[in-house]
């Protein structure tokens, strides 16, 4: 009954300290020396009374009542901050939206024209020192700005250093992807803290700009299916990347691919190479965050031109019942052959450049790239029936995650979620039998538990455990050493 009297006093009646009219007045008696305490109500606004009870009482219920029950802290800057909904009407509306006939194929000519003129005034960044990102920023917050946009060029962040090689910040167009770039160059510099207090209040700043800048878009049925509302949710797409927010990247990818069938499909934008790029790296990184299979296709022609790997498509895998080994899949030899040619690249390379070469932000996205998406693209088992054959081509597809995992992080990219891929690992080949079921594909298990022992981006207690499986293999096949075991063509760079 207390606590109810005191959660509701504030609400309806001030508890007042107040001293007795008699104090002042000769002490009569001990009871009448003490301080006496008043109820006294209060109605309207004027919840202070007037001069003169003021001057008699001091409140302490209400200090007391909200220094216990301070007020929740305010959600209007998260609730701008998320423009999921918006992207999930646009989902909904594409969906619900009849089907007239195939939509109208993207004028390509009139899109590179789009990129390069602004109608509104916003000029396109030209680079470095383009002027067009700080007409939209008041001009006593320009240095700031100029700052924040120098950041993305000081090359702290493999991120920005790919889509400035790429030429995406060079097609940014418009508020909200200028200003969003602003907000990600603002949380990088509070994340690796080379930033002060102010780069909180500009990441709070700008998110807000760019977030209600897309909104304005998507609000507009005439403005959410174009070229700049397509490279607007790209770089809300990139920051979620940035941050290694896997359900950031579904919720803007699930707008894009909604955004894109308004401009006449992927088909539209096969001779927007740099679009489809960032679309492409995003889309694996986020399926590499979830272990799932890419929502897009992979842009061969672009591959084929840029990557020094034999681009080709992976061919079907064998059934998950099969009593095939894994040297007859003819997938897993494609990606062990992919492997094997990347690793030859990259000890070559290395070589040759020595540490310049693993500055090369670029050569991951054209070589990693393609041999991660078909790692993530073989098939799983279903309703978690496995065979021995599904098993050890589970086990490789995990080892060849976690290479690729531990070259990537050799460039200074993030390898976030490696480690969720070594306990797969780990526990797929600490299951019953599962050590001695491989037989001639003896060699993948070697491979594996080699991997798993060496790679530096897992734990250590984790590589201990691998380490101590590998301790088992000679034992387990039969052979006098390790290194009797490791055939030359196996024998990895890691």
């Amino acid at each position: 009954m207390a606590e109810e009297v005191e959660r509701v006093a504030p609400l309806i009646l001030a508890y007042f300290y107040a001293n007795s009219e008699s104090l002042g007045q000769p002490e009569r008696n001990r009871d009448n020396n003490r301080p006496r305490f008043e109820f006294i109500t209060v109605s309207g606004t004027n919840i202070r009374g007037d001069t003169e009870t003021r001057r008699r009482v001091r409140s302490r219920a209400q200090a007391d009542y909200r220094r216990r029950n301070p007020p929740p802290p305010r959600n209007a800057l998260t609730v701008d901050l998320d423009v999921g909904s918006w992207l999930q009407a646009l989902s909904r509306d594409a969906a619900l939206r009849p089907q007239l006939g195939d939509p109208a194929p993207l004028d390509l000519q009139q899109a590179n024209e789009t990129i390069q003129i602004n109608p509104a005034g916003h000029e396109l960044i030209g680079g470095r020192e383009g002027a067009g990102i700080f007409l939209l920023v008041p001009s006593d917050q320009r240095p700031r700005a100029r700052e924040l946009w120098n950041h993305l060029y000081g090359g702290g962040c493999v991120i920005f250093k790919s889509m400035i090689e790429i030429g995406f910040l060079d097609i940014l167009q418009g508020s909200a992807s200028l200003t969003q770039m602003l907000s990600s160059s603002a949380w990088h510099r509070k994340q690796v803290g080379t930033g002060d207090h102010e780069s909180s209040i500009d990441y709070a700043r700008y998110s807000l700009m760019a977030t209600r800048a897309l909104r304005r878009r998507l609000d507009d049925p005439t403005q959410r299916a174009n070229l700049e509302t397509i490279i607007a949710i790209l770089t809300f797409a990139a920051f979620a990347n940035l941050t290694s927010n896997p359900h950031l990247i579904n919720v803007h990818l699930d707008g894009l691919s909604h955004a894109i069938s308004g401009v006449g499909g992927l088909t539209a934008l096969q001779q927007l190479p740099i679009i489809w790029m960032m679309m492409y790296w995003i889309d694996i990184r986020g399926s590499y965050l979830q272990d799932i299979k890419p929502r897009y296709p992979q842009p061969y022609d672009i591959l084929s031109t840029e990557s020094r790997l034999r681009i080709a498509a992976m061919p079907a895998a064998r059934p998950s019942d099969s009593n095939s080994t894994l040297s007859q899949d003819p997938a897993v030899v494609h990606i062990f052959d992919a492997i094997q040619q990347v690793n030859s690249i990259l000890t070559a390379e290395a070589n040759a450049r020595g540490d310049a070469f693993w500055r090369t932000v670029l050569f991951p996205g054209f070589h990693f790239a393609p041999i991660l998406y078909d790692l993530l693209s073989l098939p799983r088992d279903a309703d978690g029936v496995s065979t021995q054959f599904s098993k050890r081509r589970e086990c490789f597809r995990l080892a060849g995650i976690l290479y690729i995992s531990e070259v990537r992080a050799k460039f200074g990219m993030d390898n976030t979620g490696a480690t969720s891929y070594a306990y797969k690992l780990l526990l797929a080949l600490k299951s019953r039998n599962m050590l001695v079921s491989w037989g001639s594909d003896n060699h993948f298990l070697l491979w594996s538990l080699v991997i798993g022992s060496v790679s530096l981006c897992v734990p250590e207690t984790l590589r201990l455990e691998f380490m101590e499986l590998l301790s088992e293999y000679p034992s387990i096949t039969g052979v006098a050493s390790l290194r009797e075991a490791i055939p030359p063509e196996f024998r990895m760079f890691i």
